[in-house]
Order: structure tokens, then sequence, then C-alpha cells
């Protein structure tokens, strides 16, 4: 019996050590010196899109306008400004460089509700309908991509129904937001738009919103500033892959209709004492009135919109948009009332929202793997991850984990102090961006040393 129970010990040991044997297999590739750099700066780099010619259409959502830049980073022409007068207007909210059919690209329109269809030479070919032009205000929140069927696939909204209270003073039910949103899926020939699948955008997360006897609104959020969360991307292929925050794997929904699941991928927790905790809440909590602020004196009359920035301020970067709107019924009182995401209807003031904090116990113990925006696919078929931490950081550089279409961690990528991921050209060309907003942001090229290592699909 004593011998049969050490074997056992030994067999649960080795099986518990896999992961960290894997794990130290796992190739850490680092990259070439840049081969050009921008001369130009940029407000902040939403994205960027590789042209067959070399030269990158560039997404400056800072300064609000499309830039041209050629193949050398020299020289750089606007394509789409925000500048009075312009034919084609940027709009006054960030919005994704989708990339479209071929070499070509799509960008929404704000006045119109449309989407400009951009050509591989970057210039502005024609208006496309959007097959749910009220959808376009949500693209800018979330990145954006076309199937391998030329599908539309973005993030839809997080959906609220509450029912208003008929006379002044009346309480109004407790609010639950919903902790995740759907992935939609548009065709542009039927104009039909379907669910694909969920990603979770928060946890832990509590509204509660009364009328008072003035007739305001009051909302009152309970925030989780770590928040365990889901990213998504599609892979150059067609396959939609999403990265799940709670135990850190991939779902793969591939183009043939089959789906698959990846392993759970290696990753670097970090325990967070109470201390921690504490300067989590502290600083989400800064960030989050600074938003709050910003977003109040740029909101519609009548209501209250939690935007990404807000919301990912009070989460760590984790928030999605929100907004309540509470509508009157057919009689003129508030009842029955309708739901979109953030405030209260004309006639009905809003009361400057409440945010409070989950106490210190509710907070999770480790820090969570993604952050929004962690996932991004690159042009060779590869999905890339930027995990909230990790062991291969040398100095406090950044470390991507590369996955490929069968959700199996090949290889990382340690990319310069200071840089980070803008983009992808083809075979294995990154574009990276550094800076600061007080400065600007500048693009650079550069590529892995060696090609870095092959997936195996």
């Amino acid at each position: 019996m004593k011998r049969a129970a050490l074997i056992a010990t030994g067999i649960a040991l080795v099986l518990a050590a896999r992961p960290t044997i894997a794990q130290q297999k796992v190739p850490v590739m680092a990259l070439a010196p840049s081969s050009a750099k921008s001369l130009e700066s940029f407000g902040a780099i939403l994205g960027i899109r590789q042209l067959p010619s070399g030269a990158l259409l560039v997404n400056d959502a800072g300064r609000r306008r499309l830039v041209l830049l050629d193949k050398s980073f020299a020289t750089s022409t606007v394509v789409i400004d925000s500048a009075a007068g312009a034919t084609n207007s940027y709009g006054p909210r960030p919005a994704p460089l989708i990339a479209y059919l071929g070499d070509s690209s799509l960008f929404v329109d704000a006045a119109s509700s449309s989407l400009l269809v951009i050509d591989p030479s970057g210039k502005v070919a024609r208006v496309m309908a959007a097959p749910k032009p009220g959808d376009l205000r949500f693209l800018g929140g979330s990145q954006a991509y076309v199937d391998d069927k030329g599908r539309l696939l973005y993030r839809g909204v997080q959906m609220m129904r509450q029912n208003a209270p008929q006379v002044p003073g009346g309480k109004l039910a407790p609010v639950q937001p919903p902790d995740s949103a759907p992935i939609l899926r548009a065709d542009f020939d039927t104009r039909q738009v379907d669910t694909v699948g969920r990603v979770k955008l928060s946890s832990g997360t509590r509204m509660n919103m009364d009328q008072g006897p003035d007739g305001k609104l009051q909302i009152k959020m309970v925030v989780n500033p770590l928040q365990t969360i889901d990213d998504w991307a599609v892979l150059s292929d067609g396959t939609l892959a999403f990265v799940r925050g709670h135990d850190y794997h991939v779902d793969l929904f591939h183009p043939n209709g089959t789906v698959s699941q990846g392993s759970k991928l290696p990753f670097d927790w970090k325990r967070l004492t109470d201390e921690n905790k504490q300067q989590l809440v502290d600083s989400a909590r800064t960030a989050m009135e600074t938003a709050m602020k910003s977003t109040a004196a740029n909101a519609t009359p009548g209501t209250m919109t939690f935007g990404d920035g807000a919301m990912a301020a009070a989460a760590g970067g984790g928030g999605g948009a929100m907004t309540i709107e509470i509508h009157r019924d057919a009689g003129g009182g508030m009842g029955g009332g309708g739901v979109v995401m953030g405030g209260g209807p004309p006639g009905h003031a809003m009361g400057a929202p409440k945010i409070d904090f989950v106490p210190l116990k509710e907070i999770a113990d480790y820090y969570p793997a993604i952050r929004a925006g962690a996932a991004r696919a690159d042009l060779d078929g590869n999905l890339w991850i930027l995990p909230t931490t990790s062991a291969q950081s040398q100095g406090g550089e950044l470390v991507y984990d590369v996955v490929n279409k069968s959700g199996e961690l090949f290889q990382r990528v340690r990319v310069p102090q200071g840089r980070s991921i803008a983009g992808f050209g083809r075979n294995g060309v990154l574009y990276l961006v550094s800076g600061d907003r007080t400065n600007g942001f500048y693009l650079e090229r550069s590529s892995i040393i060696g090609g870095g290592a092959r997936a195996t699909q």
C-alpha cells in the first residue's frame, strides 16, 4: 500500500508540474530593430491597415482622422478628416478601421450612418449601407471584423429592461447590469443580423435606480474594480476566436461550422493583498469620476451614458458601454418603459450618479488573465493575446502570447520597452506604437528575429 501510495503521489506531482514544464518550453521571441519609424506623430492610434504597396492606413482616433502613410513612413496624406466642410468626415467619436474583402477597408461615416469603402490604394471608393445602420454607433467601443464570407461582426450593446414608477417618489426595482454582450453577425446581402456568441464584459457590478420626490432619477452603482472578462477576434481564415478570461482558454468557431476548445493557456497568476486591492479601488474611483464628468459634459439632455471610458476606468479596462433610457408611456407617465443603455427621458432630470465600490473581500485574490482589447489577429492565421502579467517580462516590457487556430500557445513575443503592437503586416511584419499623449505617438515597423516559431495548425 505504501508503494502504491508513493507511486500515486509521484504521478500526481508529475501531472501538477506539466503546465510549468510546458510553459518553460514555449519559446520567447524578440523583435528586430525597427526598420522604419514615422516622422509624423499621431494623437492616438486605434488601428492600422497594411496596403499592397506597403503603405499604411492609420486610424488616428486622437485627432479624428484617417491618414495614409507611405511605405517609407516619410510622407502622409489625410484620407478622412474631422475639419469642418470636409467631404468625408471622421465623426465625433472613435471608430474602427475594418479589414474588408481583398485589400479594401471599411470605415464608419457617422454623419450618414453608412460605411465608407476604402480601396487598396487608400482612397474612398464608395459608400455602402450597413445591414443595421443604427448599430454603427456601437462600433467605436470594440473592434469589428469581416469574416471569410464578407459578413460584418461586431459587439452589440448591453440591454437592460426597467419598469418605471407611475408617480413621483415611486421606487424602482433594483437593476442588475448585464455582465455580457452579444457578438453580432450582419449579412450585407440579406440584411439579416444574428448572434454568434457572447463575451463577458463585467463581473460583480450592481446598480440601483430610484426616483426622488423632486422627480429626479438617481443611479447608484457599486463597482468591482477587478473584472474577469472575455475578449474576441476573427482570424485571417474567418475563424471566430473567444478568449475566456475565467480560466484563460480560447473557444474557436471555424468557417466549416465546427467548434473547438483550446486547452487552458499557461498564465503567471499574480496574488493581490488587501493593500493592493485598496490601491485598485482608489485608482479606479479617481479615474471613473474624471470619466463621468467628461461624459456628463457631452451627454444628450435627459440621458446619462456610462460609456466605455467610464466603465473601463472603473473596471480596470474591462467595462463596456452602457446607457439606460426610460421613456414616457402613451399616457404621459413613465411606465412600461424602454430600455436602452443610460438616463432618463426629457422632463425627468438625472441626478449625479453615485459611485461606490464592493468590499475588499469581494475583489478577486488574483489579477485576471486579460483586459479589454487583449486579443487581436495577425495576417498569418494566429491570435495574439496580451496577458495582464508575464514572468517573461524582464524590465516591464510587454510579452504577447501567440496562439494558433487550434487554440494552442506556440510562442511568446517580447516587444521593446515602451512599445505595444498597433497591427500586423503579412509574413510576420509587426507595426509598433511608441510615445505618449503629451508628445504624440509614433509608428515603427519590425519583425520577429529569425521569423519566429511556426504554428502547428
